[in-house]
């Protein structure tokens, strides 16, 4: 994992102001703490920041092909990139074991078709020299990031956002609907577009070309297999336990430590005992706070047990060396301002303080860990798809989880309700139905897929990078995500009980307990409910003015004051006003 950045004058114009691109870079220097390189010549400049889990005195960027002709900036790891150099081999005289290399040589080979042959997490950048265009890709599920800005003849990019703004003149302007969407829709923000204005984020499974004639961008990835309905249980648990055990293997390959932040839950738990299986033993992390054992988990939206217990469980039984991170509840107020700096699209949920703590102690033991993303979302993993109740439109999914948002008066009206009309259309836009239970289940299991998926996977790149540290993703990988694709959902959903069909296929694998825990997200902190509202009375009556633009600022101030315990979703509303500012105030962002 890396950061890229670049700069084409698609125009003809020279990139005269290569220290732009030299801005980019040091921007996001946290994504890649082992090295950094620059390459330009009349049109184009590229930059790349290193984080080295292969290769590491050989895989320097921008890299650049014997012949001259194309130059790469890469981030991510190609899971199958010893056997595409096998089938490349013939034809291109390797001169490096990374994967960045072999990315260069498909690319080389194949032109733009080298995405289809790619499995595991991308997002890179090539430029051909010979004839000035340049070719962009993103991967399937949208692990990797990939932000740009085309104005003025020119083309900018970069992995952050916040990286694109020190090259940009003035001051940034907010996108309202972003940061509107990010108050009344957390789960599903951040990712169509990001909350700077005149920017935009390269879709998941979609490629971007730059040429004389300017910036187009079309989608690569195809529609995954529709569900085999005549599958039989007992095949698709052996199935799902092959294609399980050979993507963690995969994750796996590194010339550096790779950790696992560790739940107790299924999907983290099932990740540690496949690498165990495969002969490793990678290194635990779980988030601790004090007195969580006592709180009443029966009043949480999304958090459903204590991870602790599980955690310790699960390290014993797999024989997982295990680190407790506990922050401490004095530094809240400094946490969450770090969050807010870290994440250009706004955090979305305190949840991202404990991601921000993990990688934080990760660092200084591991440079990659596997994380449990993307079970749920693609196994039918939330309760939510099993009350009819709740998907029988989007608005009920808002209802439950989000509450009041606090809008400024006027800004929006019938705010819920306009955003869920959106995310309907976007389902049907895509083919989805509300007419049969079955058929709204599967849209709103879409809608998961989709766009709450894609905000996870933000989370999680851009709280792991902060500290130089790559989050891999085991459930992403293309051979398991083709294949669950066709699970049938009499399957996954088998006798009400959430992600049915891989829950059988982890039996035998992991103790019981744990096997058959249901869905809890990861935890916050219940002990700081008094620190957030003190800090959000404070933050706001300080710097409140940027969130008065969107939020209704007096009725915020009111209750920060009144000292009774905030409800849950109090809180989230006070987290995000005051990520709100926080960023606002360090980007120094216009709202007008």
């Amino acid at each position: 994992m890396c950061g890229i950045a670049g700069l084409v004058r698609y125009d003809g114009g020279t990139p005269s102001a290569v220290e732009r691109v030299i801005a980019m870079r040091e921007r996001q220097r946290h994504r890649g703490p082992d090295g950094d390189g620059l390459w330009h010549d009349a049109v184009a400049a590229l930059a790349h920041n290193r984080l080295a889990l292969l290769d590491t005195d050989g895989g320097s960027q921008p890299m650049r092909s014997a012949d001259g002709r194309y130059v790469l900036v890469y981030n991510g790891e190609i899971y199958n990139h010893a056997a595409l150099r096998r089938e490349l081999a013939a034809h291109w005289p390797f001169r490096t074991r990374c994967d960045s290399e072999v990315v260069l040589a498909a690319y080389a080979a194949w032109g733009g078709a080298c995405v289809h042959r790619f499995n595991g997490m991308f997002a890179f950048f090539v430029w051909d020299t010979e004839r000035r265009r340049g070719f962009a890709a993103r991967d399937r599920l949208g692990i990797k990031p990939f932000v740009y800005r085309q104005a003025d003849g020119e083309l900018l990019f970069a992995s952050e956002a916040k990286a694109i703004l020190a090259a940009m003149p003035g001051a940034p302007r907010a996108d309202i609907g972003a940061v509107t969407e990010y108050l009344v829709a957390p789960f599903f923000s951040g990712v169509a577009r990001p909350m700077f204005a005149d920017m935009d984020y390269l879709a998941p499974g979609h490629a971007l070309h730059v040429d004389q004639d300017g910036v187009r961008v079309d989608r690569w990835s195809v529609d995954p297999s529709p569900a085999d309905t005549t599958m039989a249980w007992e095949d698709g648990v052996e199935a799902m336990r092959q294609h399980l055990a050979r993507a963690v293997e995969r994750t796996l390959v590194a010339d550096a430590p790779v950790g696992l932040f560790l739940s107790g839950g299924l999907d983290s738990t099932l990740i540690g005992a496949l690498a165990v299986r495969a002969g490793m033993s990678p290194q635990a992390f779980t988030i601790a706070f004090a007195g969580h054992d006592r709180y009443d988990y029966a009043t949480s939206l999304i958090v459903g047990s204590d991870d602790q217990p599980f955690a310790e469980a699960a390290a014993t039984a797999l024989g997982l060396s295990r680190v407790d991170v506990m922050p401490s509840r004095e530094d809240f107020g400094d946490s969450l301002r770090a969050v807010a700096l870290q994440n250009d699209a706004l955090p979305a949920w305190e949840q991202e303080l404990a991601q921000h703590h993990l990688a934080q102690a990760a660092a200084g033991r591991v440079k990659a860990v596997m994380v449990g993303d993307a079970a749920d979302e693609t196994h039918f993993g939330y309760h939510f798809l099993l009350d009819p109740q709740a998907t029988r439109d989007p608005l009920h999914v808002l209802q439950r989880l989000t509450g009041d948002p606090y809008l400024r008066p006027g800004l929006l009206a019938h705010p819920l309700e306009h955003h869920a009309a959106g995310y309907r259309q976007l389902a049907a836009d895509a083919g989805h139905r509300w007419d049969t239970a079955e058929d709204r289940v599967l849209a709103t299991q879409w809608l998961v897929r989709h766009r709450w998926l894609q905000r996870l996977l933000h989370n999680g790149d851009i709280h792991g990078m902060a500290h130089g540290v790559e989050a891999r993703v085991p459930f992403g990988d293309v051979d398991l995500l083709d294949f669950t694709a066709t699970v049938p959902v009499r399957h996954a959903l088998r006798g009400g009980v959430e992600k049915a069909l891989l829950r059988e296929a982890a039996r035998g694998w992991l103790p019981e307990t744990i096997r058959q825990r249901r869905k809890s997200a990861l935890p916050k902190d219940q002990g700081v409910g008094e620190a957030l509202r003190r800090h959000a009375h404070a933050t706001l009556a300080r710097h409140g003015e940027p969130v008065a633009a969107v939020m209704d600022l007096p009725r915020l101030l009111r209750r920060a004051a009144d000292p009774r315990p905030l409800d849950e979703h109090e809180r989230a509303v006070f987290y995000r006003a005051c990520a709100l500012s926080h960023w606002a105030t360090a980007h120094e962002v216009r709202f007008a």
